[in-house]
């Protein structure tokens, strides 16, 4: 297989606007392969495509703000918009034995439907009451309320009033009559990807720094301190990018991923630096994507110790024993601010 992948994207401007790009890391060149404006009843502004995947049926599933966009990729073409008043914010879209698995992540849930678009049920991380509350424009002060309501019966309290504004959620009265599918709102755990093996389904939490297996729901590991985004399962090892720059792995056994991590590769020691997102390996070279921050445009958490200046939107082609950057294909855009998420290798 050569080093050509599919990588998708969008920009931080008003257009909504998702992009999946053709990538060649052998030639170090990009081409846009289809971009995809969203129609009024799906368009938020600044998302554009998030994370998705290459399906068993041949084609790309890629998750837009609310809804997943399927493509045909002989074609280069829309096939199909998958869209449910419940979702919000998605972050990824995986498929494993004919089911698609959907981070919902303005719901902190993860959902699954067949390849036809039928639903066929849904991972929640918090309780219906209290999705139901959120989808109606009320937001807890805090989670524990939501999470520990006691064993007194009494039936769970009123929240506040609504919180003031953090310049990017839609909090409470900001939210007027508009449909929870296209706000942005607080979510609690924030699930970013999705990755089923043959006995895990396995997702990664940005807020509290685990990945869960939602079959147990168990925490399967913690990484302190960091926040997690983008999962890969190569032969008995699970990788996992964080978005300071740092790729870890976690050895798989008994088919189950358990309990430790070690980072294999800190991705800003080649002089390139990003939100630090979007990852293949071979178990021989590395391919990770970053994204430009912007010092009025940073996170609500701590991204990495270093300035945001001079980042970039990029893919980085590293060999993995010794780290050594073997090519770079620049993505960023300066008037519109791009920004990647997948990276899904290209059969030739």
């Amino acid at each position: 297989m050569g080093l050509k992948f599919l990588v998708t994207g969008g920009y931080f401007d008003s257009s909504g606007e998702g992009v999946v790009w053709h990538v060649d890391l052998e030639s170090e060149r990009a081409e846009p392969f289809i971009r995809w404006i969203p129609p009024e009843h799906l368009h938020v502004p600044r998302k554009g495509f998030a994370g998705g995947c290459r399906a068993s049926d041949g084609h790309l599933y890629v998750a837009a703000h609310c809804a997943v966009v399927r493509v045909d990729l002989s074609r280069a073409e829309v096939s199909g918009v998958l869209h449910q008043p419940s979702f919000n914010d998605i972050h990824h879209v995986s498929e494993s034995s004919g089911r698609l698995y959907i981070a919902n992540t303005g719901l902190d849930a993860v959902d699954l439907l067949n390849l036809e678009g039928r639903f066929i049920g849904s991972h929640a991380l918090l309780p219906t009451w209290a999705n139901h509350r959120r989808m109606g424009g009320q937001d807890p002060a805090h989670w524990d309320e939501v999470l520990n309501t006691g064993w007194s019966g009494e039936a769970p309290a009123q929240w506040p009033s609504p919180r003031p504004g953090d310049g990017y959620h839609d909090l409470g009265a900001q939210r007027g009559g508009a449909p929870f599918a296209r706000l942005k709102v607080p979510d609690h755990l924030h699930p970013n990807h999705v990755c089923p093996t043959l006995t895990q389904t396995l997702v990664t939490c940005l807020y509290d720094g685990t990945v869960r297996d939602l079959r147990t729901f168990e925490t399967v590991l913690t990484l302190a301190g960091m926040n997690p985004h983008d999962g890969f399962l190569s032969a008995d090892t699970f990788w996992l990018t964080t978005i300071d720059g740092r790729v870890h792995t976690a050895p798989m056994r008994d088919g189950r991923v358990a309990g430790e991590s070690k980072v294999r590769r800190s991705v800003f020691e080649t002089g390139h630096a990003g939100w630090c997102r979007g990852l293949w390996t071979n178990g021989r070279l590395l391919v990770v994507g970053l994204t430009e921050l912007r010092r009025n445009r940073m996170p609500r958490h701590h991204w990495a110790d270093r300035d945001p200046e001079g980042t970039e939107t990029s893919l980085l082609l590293l060999e993995l024993s010794e780290g050594r950057l073997l090519a770079r294909v620049d993505l960023t855009d300066g008037e519109r601010h791009s920004k990647i998420y997948s990276i899904l290798p290209l059969e030739t």
